[in-house]
């Protein structure tokens, strides 16, 4: 019974202890600038980094692989 709660355990804080490290990009209408934002997509996928589209999710998100490269080209560009 201990080894089952501890690997509960485990289980809730794996989250915690190995985060995903996603770039989510919103297409909804929390998006001030839609082209900008294709645009990041389109530059990370020439840059060889993975980016799923939530095509029914919030107008179409995107979910970008994390850098920091992406992440600031997306503070500058305002997405």
């Amino acid at each position: 019974m201990k080894f089952n709660k501890t690997i509960l355990a485990l289980f809730l804080i794996s989250e915690f202890l190995f985060p995903q490290g996603k770039i989510f990009i919103p297409m909804d209408l929390s998006q001030t600038d839609h082209l900008k934002a294709y645009g990041i997509t389109f530059h990370a996928l020439q840059k060889g980094y993975k980016a799923d589209w939530l095509l029914n999710y919030r107008g179409g998100s995107f979910l970008i692989d994390f850098s920091n490269e992406i992440a600031t080209e997306c503070l500058v560009e305002g997405v």
